[in-house]
């Protein structure tokens, strides 16, 4: 051993003590463990932590002692040619990039050629093979330098111009560079019949550095992504999300608007509002007996056909379905001019049957009819039930009113019924065609409330006969609430001579017949 490498050696220790970088790398390593278990969806520390691991024991190979491991100097070889396709690898992750087929393919291919030259290397130390053990360790370092320039190129030329990209370039700058170095020594000294330049002894300290800085800049890429949400943030947002998307459904966020919650998970038992609003119930007629000759499966179609032209509609107009119950509907309208919405909604709705029934005419299915019946008042809007189930729900005589209103407009065979109340909230009445059909009594309060039918939205022909028959039906109220029976008779039975089919006709009618009967019975 000359004493030219003892002293290269010795200074090599003093200066860059072995145990340095090995040490580095594997900090490193750990660092990007811990950050990997912090946020573990960024797949980036995850690979940044193995190549920190691969570079530590790389350099613990270079730097253990021959009689130890006498292969160590091969194997270190082959490391370094992993080790660029392992960088190019977690630098592609890191700057979210995928690596063209044609670089890929050419980075594998100097690997085969490093990998072949650490096994001559090998080969020759063990003596089974007897070749220029320099000729081919230059080799392999002259393809680790072309690998090293190849990584720059590719961190210029093919990545996304971001910050990670700067940093992961700025450090590969003097890493290439430190090797082009080591390679163009070798070069030299084949040049020159095997005479070295003044720093080939102190190759392992430039590829030390050159590594450590790389090391460097790939930390500071890797933390880049600290500044930014953490992506379980993200998934956190996004199953909120999902979760608030799979709730809306069954239960309306117009709720947590009105009790100013932000979201559904803030609902709690007793959460209540007092507030005036529109309230709708509407149901199909004579369902019970139509879904006796359907099967379930039929029944729920034709539900679920019929709902998908009406909620749109009040969608439309500004309303929000409380809840489903069977073939009925509770549907709220909170917004100023609610009465009006609530209305002309309804109108609206009557003409889309009106086409309904017209398609199903066309498969020979038998025509729908329904009864809407609105009411005004002040309402109890809030959450009821238990910790494990739930509800948004309204509470109210109005609510009730309302209820009894749509079964009027069932029994007297009208589509539309609306309460005094709600009457008295439009913007304009004058716009509707309408008729008084009678005062209802409400459970707790003294005054009856008046009922009228909006003709809207009916088939024209019916509408027509409807308005030639209201100059007879009014007169017959009059009438009526004059309790001049037998004069109601007879308006009645005109109005039903041109309507045949109208129930409050037919219910006033046989009212005046019992009282006219009874009166005749006294007497």
């Amino acid at each position: 051993m000359s004493a030219k490498y003892i002293f290269e050696m010795s200074f090599i220790n003093s200066v860059f003590p072995k145990p340095v970088i090995p040490a580095f790398w594997f900090i490193l390593a750990v660092f990007f463990t811990l950050l990997f278990l912090y946020r573990p969806l960024a797949k980036q520390y995850k690979y940044s932590a193995l190549f920190a691991l691969l570079s530590g024991l790389l350099y613990t190979c270079l730097f253990m002692p021959e009689s130890i491991f006498p292969y160590q100097y091969a194997v270190f070889v082959l490391g370094v040619g992993i080790h660029r396709l392992a960088f190019i690898f977690v630098s592609a992750r890191i700057c979210n990039k995928a690596m063209p087929k044609l670089f890929k393919g050419l980075f594998l291919v100097s690997g085969i050629l490093v990998a072949v030259a650490a096994l001559v290397l090998a080969l020759i130390k063990t003596g089974l093979l007897e070749s220029n053990f320099s000729f081919f360790e230059s080799v392999a370092f002259i393809i680790v330098a072309i690998q090293s320039v190849a990584v720059l190129l590719a961190l210029w030329l093919l990545y996304p111009k971001n910050q990670e990209r700067q940093w992961l370039i700025w450090a590969a700058i003097p890493w290439a560079a430190v090797w082009l170095l080591i390679a163009a020594e070798r070069i030299f000294a084949f040049g020159r019949m095997g005479r070295q330049l003044f720093f080939a002894g102190f190759w392992q300290i430039y590829a030390s550095a050159g590594d450590a800085l790389l090391g460097i800049g790939l930390l500071l890429a890797v933390m880049l992504e600290l500044a930014r949400p953490a992506r379980e943030d993200h998934a956190i947002d996004e199953l909120a999300n999902k979760l608030g998307a799979s709730i809306k459904p069954f239960v309306p966020s117009e709720i947590l608007e009105h009790l100013n919650k932000d979201s559904f998970s803030d609902l709690k038992l007793g959460d209540h509002i007092k507030k005036d609003m529109t309230i709708f119930f509407s149901d199909i007629r004579s369902f019970t007996a139509m879904s006796e000759s359907l099967t379930p499966e039929e029944s729920f179609a034709f539900i679920n056909s019929y709902l998908s032209r009406v909620v749109p509609v009040i969608d439309e107009y500004g309303g929000f379905i409380d809840k489903y119950m069977g073939d009925g509907i509770m549907a709220l309208f909170a917004e100023e001019g609610g009465a009006d919405s609530a209305v002309s909604s309804g109108v609206a709705i009557q003409t889309k049957m009106v086409e309904y029934n017209g398609h199903r005419a066309k498969v020979n299915y038998k025509p729908i009819s329904m009864g809407i019946g609105i009411h005004t008042g002040t309402l109890m809007l809030g959450v009821v039930g238990v910790p494990g189930r739930m509800e948004g729900t309204v509470i109210s005589d109005a609510v009730n009113l309302s209820s009894r209103l749509q079964s009027i407009a069932k029994a007297f065979n009208i589509p539309l019924v609306i309460s005094e109340s709600t009457f008295m909230q439009l913007g304009d009445p004058g716009k509707y065609k309408y008729r008084f059909i009678g005062k209802v009594k409400v459970k707790g309060k003294d005054a009856p409330v008046s009922v009228f039918e909006i003709f809207d939205g009916l088939p024209e022909e019916i509408f027509e006969r409807k308005m030639k028959s209201n100059t007879f039906f009014e007169q017959g109220m009059m009438a009526y609430y004059q309790k001049d029976y037998a004069q109601a008779l007879f308006y009645f039975n005109r109005a039903l001579e041109i309507v045949p089919e109208d129930g409050a006709s037919k219910f006033y009618l046989e009212t005046c017949l019992r009282k006219t009967m009874a009166a005749k019975t006294s007497h």
